[in-house]
C-alpha cells in the first residue's frame, strides 16, 4: 500500500467554486459540495489506515485531526464520528503494543493508549446517538473499552452483545470478537484458532464492500491468525496467512515481521 498522495484543499476550492458561483448568479449542485466532503473524509481515513499498518502513530495522530477537521454535510456525520472511533481505536492499539516493548517509556504509552480509547468511546457514542443500530458501532465501542479496563471486559459487554445482536455473521464485528476472546485471560489456543478461523473464512464468504462502506479487517485478521498458527509450530500455514495480508496491505509493519519470524521458524517449532 502506498502512502495517499496528498490533495490541495477540497475545502478551499470547494469555497472557491461557490462564490465564483454566486457571482455569476449560477447554482451549485448540493451533490456536488456533498461529493467534495466524501473525498476529503475519504483521503483522511486513508491516511489513517496507511498510518496504522506502518505503526506510525504521529503520522495516525495528524490522520484524525484531519478527520475532526473535514466539514461535512449532515447525511455524513454518521460515517465521520465512525472513522473517528475506528481510528482512535487504531492508535490505542499501537499505543498498547508500544508499552509491551521493552525501551522507552511504558507509563506513557499506556497513558496515550487510555487516552485514545476514551476518545474513541466519545465518538462512537456521537455515532450511536445519530443511529442506535450501527452494529461496528456497538463492536468498535466494546473494543475499545476493553483498551481501558480488565481483559474480559471487551467480551462481556453490552456493546459487543449489542452488535453480535444486530449482525452477528459481520466479519469486522466477529475480527473484534476475537480479539477481545484473545485479550481475555487462560484462553485456549485452540479455540483462539478456531475463532480466527472463522473470521478469515467470514471475510472470504463475505460481499465486496461497496464504494464508502468500511473494508478494513481483513489483513487484520489474516495476521492474527498467522500469528496463532506460528506459535501452534505450524510455519507454513502462518506465512500463507501473513502473505495473504500482505498482498492487501504491503506496507502492514506487523505482517513484515511475523513473515520473517516464520521464515526462520524450523518447521514444527513452537514458541
Amino acid at each position: 500500500m502506498k502512502a495517499p498522495e496528498r490533495r490541495k484543499s477540497s475545502r478551499r476550492v470547494s469555497s472557491m467554486v461557490v462564490a465564483a458561483a454566486l457571482a455569476g448568479g449560477a447554482c451549485i449542485p448540493l451533490q456536488a459540495i456533498h461529493a467534495d466532503a466524501a473525498n476529503e473524509l475519504d483521503d483522511a481515513v486513508a491516511r489513517a489506515q496507511y498510518a496504522y499498518f506502518t505503526g506510525d502513530t504521529r503520522s495516525l495522530e495528524a490522520a484524525l485531526n484531519l478527520i475532526d477537521a473535514v466539514e461535512v454535510p449532515a447525511n455524513l456525520n454518521r460515517s465521520k464520528e465512525y472513522y473517528a472511533a475506528y481510528g482512535r481505536w487504531k492508535l490505542a492499539q499501537l499505543y498498547v503494543d508500544a508499552s509491551k516493548q521493552t525501551r522507552g517509556d511504558k507509563g506513557v504509552a499506556r497513558s496515550a493508549a487510555s487516552k485514545a480509547a476514551q476518545g474513541c468511546i466519545q465518538h462512537a457514542d456521537a455515532m450511536l446517538k445519530l443511529d442506535p443500530r450501527l452494529a461496528e458501532g456497538h463492536a468498535i465501542e466494546a473494543a475499545c473499552g476493553g483498551v481501558t479496563q480488565n481483559s474480559d471486559s471487551c467480551l462481556r459487554s453490552k456493546s459487543l452483545r449489542t452488535a453480535l445482536e444486530l449482525d452477528p455473521t459481520n466479519p469486522r464485528i466477529k475480527l473484534i470478537e476475537a480479539i477481545c476472546f484473545g485479550n481475555g485471560g487462560n484462553r485456549s489456543p485452540m479455540e483462539l484458532f478456531e475463532k480466527l478461523r472463522g473470521v478469515v473464512t467470514a471475510f472470504d464468504t463475505a460481499p465486496v464492500s461497496r464504494p464508502g462502506n468500511p473494508d478494513w479487517g481483513q489483513a487484520e485478521a489474516l495476521v492474527l491468525l498467522g500469528d496463532v498458527q506460528l506459535q501452534r509450530g505450524d510455519a507454513l500455514a502462518a506465512r500463507d496467512m501473513i502473505e495473504k495480508a500482505l498482498v492487501i496491505a504491503p506496507d502492514y509493519r506487523k505482517a513484515q515481521e511475523l513473515l520473517q519470524a516464520a521464515a526462520s521458524r524450523p518447521r514444527g517449532e513452537s514458541r
